[in-house]
Formats: structure tokens, C-alpha cells, sequence
């Protein structure tokens, strides 16, 4: 079986730039800059199964069954060179408002199970998922305009949806089981990391690892019912990855911190297309730590600020190590720019 670690991140924590230089540059580390950035790309496995602005794979899926790996062969940042995957397209207006009233558009609709109601707590529970070791976990309440607790999600009369979701779980690596198929070395395992499990830096074959994943997520969408011309969404999402294993270098520990918190995001209702949040901010961040038995531990983080002021540009300031960069990125589609 296939594994293809994830990545953390941390709302918050940003490391001094010189602290940071040192961990990175220093000669008692063995591991690159480069290398540890690969972190920065993804997101912690079932992290898609929860309600946040990262694009993370589901649990379900069985892809990457989760391991952090950062290394190899450098994974670049993909969806306009934002991180944890990219950012959703409910918050760069690439999903439309389909359906009657639009109701089926960004952050629209319900749990997508039937669930179970609970008339204390007033909420839905899906049956738990579980795959690869990653139990996922989703519950939803659904209120009307007047504030009345509904069983179930309606198209015309829900207006309110808080869903809350995580995923937890243990994941096991050996690199002597999981890196062989059909009774051949797969020389693509790591799933483009680099031949032979060359991966934590292009000096370091990882052996065995243990990772224990916990993630969690909030967030409240208003506007849904019938007639109504905007929607408001707010919410957070953490999650923590932590890893021990052994690699041809000896022991390490491998952390990942994610985070990130989706404050006042308006998008106007617009019937059959497409359409932009118009104010709001979204704060994204990650946090990665390595370390080697009697080495330097290196961290390296980045935070993401994106605002939106009503034009067809978002602001994106990035922090990373302490180095802040000015950017903007066009609604929906378009490249990342910065000063």
C-alpha cells in the first residue's frame, strides 16, 4: 500500500526569519530548505473531508493514506501558487450559482447523508467513516430564517448550516511493506517524492514511520433559503500531525501544525453564474518541524492573509519566516502577483 505524507499547518507562530535561516542553513541539519518546503503543499489526509479553504484529499478516497514526507523531489504549490493544495474555488468565485434561486452554489446545500436527528443537541449525525486508518466524523444543524431547528436540510426554507466536522486517526509506514508491489520495487513510490523512498531531503531514506493525525473544522453559511441575494460564511479548521519513525540517518520526529479562520466572507447570489466573495478575509497557515536524532530541528512557516474589498483582485499577503510579501490574485482564475 501507497502512502504519500501530508502536511500541517498552524494558525499563527510565525518563526523569526534570522531563527529560521539558522535552523535551515545550519550544518547540523540534514535537511534542505527545499526539502522542508514540500510541506508547505498539502494538507493532512481526510483534511478535505472537513470544512475549510485548503484543497485536502478525502479519507475516503484511500489517496496518500497520510504520512508527512516532505522531501525529494520538491512538490511545487499548484492553484496559483497558494498552499495546502490551493485555495477552495467557493473563495476565488470559480463555482456557480446552479438551480433555482441558485441554491446549489459555493457553500451550498447539507451533509450530503441522510443522518440521524438528535432533538437535544438539534443536530445531524453521518455515520462515522473510516479508511486507512483515519476516522472522519460530520454533524450539521439546520435553522430556518426565524431561527427553528429543522431534521433535515430543505432547499426553499434552510437558511443556516453549521456543519462540523474532523478526522483522527494512526498510520503506520514500513518502508520494506509498502514500497514493494507485484514482488517489484516500485520506483514511483512516494508518489513523485523521488526513487528508492529518497524523501525528508534528498539524503534521507525513510524506514518506518508512525503518524498520528487529528483535525477539526467549523463553519456557519447564512443566506441559503429561497430569496435570498447573499451568502455569509465563517468558520475554522486545525489540525496536527505528528510523526516518529527511522530512516538510514537514524531517529526522527516530524510535526505539521494547520490551520486557518474564514471571518464576515460575503458572495452575492447570482442566479446561472458565476460570482465572487465581495468582502471578507480568509487567514491561512502551516507550521512544519523536523528533526533528526542529535541534530538541529528546522521549522519552517507561512501564513496567508486573503481580503476581499468587493473588486475582481484579492489581496494575499504572505509571511513566511518572517518575510512578508504584498501579492494579488484576479477572481476567479489568474496568477498570484507580488511585490
Amino acid at each position: 500500500m501507497r502512502y504519500d505524507m501530508k502536511r500541517l499547518v498552524l494558525v499563527g507562530g510565525v518563526v523569526a526569519a534570522v531563527a529560521a535561516c539558522a535552523d535551515i542553513t545550519s550544518s547540523g541539519s540534514s535537511v534542505s530548505a527545499a526539502a522542508l518546503s514540500a510541506a508547505l503543499s498539502s494538507v493532512p489526509v481526510g483534511y478535505g473531508d472537513l470544512s475549510s479553504s485548503f484543497n485536502g484529499a478525502l479519507a475516503s478516497t484511500g489517496e496518500a493514506a497520510g504520512l508527512w514526507l516532505g522531501g525529494g523531489r520538491e512538490r511545487a504549490f499548484d492553484r496559483a501558487e497558494l498552499m495546502g493544495g490551493g485555495l477552495q474555488d467557493a473563495f476565488a468565485g470559480v463555482v456557480p450559482f446552479l438551480g433555482k434561486g441558485g441554491r446549489h452554489g459555493p457553500f451550498g446545500g447539507g451533509l450530503g447523508c441522510a443522518g440521524t436527528f438528535n432533538a437535544t443537541t438539534g443536530r445531524v449525525t453521518c455515520v462515522d467513516t473510516a479508511r486507512g486508518g483515519v476516522i472522519v466524523t460530520r454533524s450539521a444543524k439546520y435553522t430556518t430564517t426565524a431561527g427553528v431547528v429543522q431534521q433535515a436540510f430543505d432547499t426553499l426554507t434552510t437558511n443556516t448550516v453549521n456543519v462540523q466536522a474532523s478526522a483522527a486517526g494512526t498510520i503506520t509506514f514500513d518502508r520494506a511493506a509498502d514500497s514493494v508491489a507485484g514482488g517489484k520495487r516500485d520506483h514511483h513510490w512516494g508518489r513523485g517524492r523521488g526513487p528508492n523512498g529518497k524523501l525528508l531531503g534528498d539524503t534521507s531514506t525513510i524506514l518506518t514511520a508512525s503518524t498520528t493525525l487529528t483535525s477539526a473544522s467549523d463553519r456557519t453559511t447564512s443566506g441559503l433559503a429561497s430569496g435570498s441575494t447573499q451568502r455569509t460564511v465563517a468558520g475554522t479548521s486545525s489540525g496536527r500531525e505528528s510523526t516518529t519513525g527511522t530512516s538510514s540517518l537514524g531517529s526522527f520526529t516530524a510535526s505539521r501544525v494547520v490551520g486557518d479562520t474564514t471571518s464576515g466572507l460575503v458572495i452575492p447570489v447570482v442566479t446561472g453564474t458565476h460570482s465572487y466573495p465581495t468582502a471578507g478575509s480568509v487567514i491561512r497557515s502551516i507550521t512544519a518541524t523536523v528533526q533528526y536524532a542529535g541534530k538541529t530541528a528546522v521549522t519552517l512557516s507561512r501564513r496567508e492573509v486573503v481580503t476581499y474589498d468587493g473588486s475582481a483582485t484579492a489581496k494575499v499577503v504572505i509571511t513566511e519566516n518572517g518575510v512578508v510579501k504584498n501579492c494579488s490574485r484576479p477572481l476567479p482564475r489568474g496568477p498570484l502577483t507580488c511585490s
